[in-house]
């Protein structure tokens, strides 16, 4: 993705400020009358912001816009990451994944700058506590459907698309798949059928909750 020009980090930081002070985005009259343009003017900026995959808007919509994407010159680019519900870390949970709003994380720390290969699960459980993973923290995912033995990914296990999704590390024995916990008071969790929704990135905690 190329920089922004300064006329674009200049809309990109009012349409965060707006954001920010009213809880929807501002309108195309609203950007125009900010900076002294015609509302075509500035609907050409929003397309402008949009291939470079700060915003997202919808035409059919007179404030259809979502900001994937916070600037400012002093912390750098911000990624927002959409909530998608609760993970396991102890029995799988029966539960169909819900959005639950947006995680905003810096970009050098997730190193990706497609918010669209990530998403956010609230951790449930301690059967990955030995590995610091904690009840109550916030997981980062990045979508891919494999894995290599080892690596902790979110999964879902059995013939039923609707079981929910847990957080283990995978393994891949012969003709059957194996979830297991990092936490000797769990079972590791064996199945013949396993569909992998993405790889553990990073744990994010609030503390003092």
């Amino acid at each position: 993705m190329k920089g922004l020009t300064e006329r674009q980090q200049e809309i990109a930081q009012f349409i965060e400020k707006y954001f920010d002070e009213n809880g929807y985005a501002p309108s195309l009259r609203d950007i125009g009358n900010n900076f002294g343009f015609s509302p075509k003017a500035a609907y050409d900026h929003l397309r402008a912001l949009e291939k470079k995959n700060i915003i997202k808007t919808a035409d059919n919509l007179p404030r259809g816009m979502a900001l994937l994407k916070r600037t400012t010159p002093e912390s750098g680019t911000v990624i927002k990451v959409p909530i998608l519900g609760t993970t396991a870390a102890g029995a799988p949970i029966h539960s169909e994944p819900v959005y639950d709003g947006f995680l905003s994380v810096p970009q050098d720390l997730v190193g990706c700058g497609d918010s669209d290969q990530l998403y956010a699960l609230r951790v449930r459980g301690d059967s990955m506590i030995d590995d610091g993973i904690n009840d109550g923290d916030m997981a980062i995912i990045r979508k891919t459907k494999w894995a290599e033995n080892g690596e902790i990914v979110a999964a879902s296990i059995g013939d039923d698309e609707n079981y929910g999704i847990t957080l283990k590390h995978f393994y891949h024995v012969g003709d059957r798949y194996e979830l297991h916990p990092a936490n000797q008071a769990y079972k590791v969790i064996v199945s013949t059928h396993c569909e992998i929704h993405g790889k553990l990135l990073m744990i994010i905690r609030q503390y003092g909750r």
